[in-house]
């Protein structure tokens, strides 16, 4: 009996601008440097939990919390962020959630976005992989 799932994959195998390509799910991985004053103010899209299609905050912490999703050796330091959106075509389809990576482990969060000095790490899309498991009776 074939049972299928979803594995979850960062790739940074994307050519040209990751933000020029719709329709796909994007990370960027940032590393915290430090504070800045600011005295900028705004209005900041609501994050949702969960893309529904098996991207979820609580799968994504589950996976980074236990092995690497990266398709490359990275170590997580305290503050590291990780953003996750859906690049859509329109602003008013456009979905996220930040994971902040504080106390030895991943969780839903984010540093301060205004007063925060970051450095990116590496950034790329988000693969579904298709895993089969069979088994045999």
């Amino acid at each position: 009996m074939c049972a299928s799932g979803n594995e979850i994959k960062f790739c940074t195998c994307i050519e040209g601008s990751i933000d020029e390509v719709k329709n796909i799910y994007i990370w960027t991985l940032s590393r915290y440097i430090g504070s800045k004053e600011s005295m900028r103010r705004g209005k900041i899209v609501i994050p949702v939990k969960d893309f529904e299609n098996g991207i979820s905050a609580e799968n994504i912490i589950s996976k980074l919390n236990t092995e690497n999703i990266f398709d490359f050796e990275y170590t997580a330091q305290e503050r590291d962020t990780l953003h996750i959106s859906f690049n859509a075509d329109t602003t008013a389809e456009y979905k996220y959630f930040s994971l902040i990576f504080r106390d030895g482990k991943w969780q839903e969060g984010r540093n301060p976005f205004f007063t925060s000095i970051s450095k990116k790490i590496a950034s790329g899309e988000i693969k579904l992989i298709n895993k089969k498991e069979i088994r045999e009776e």
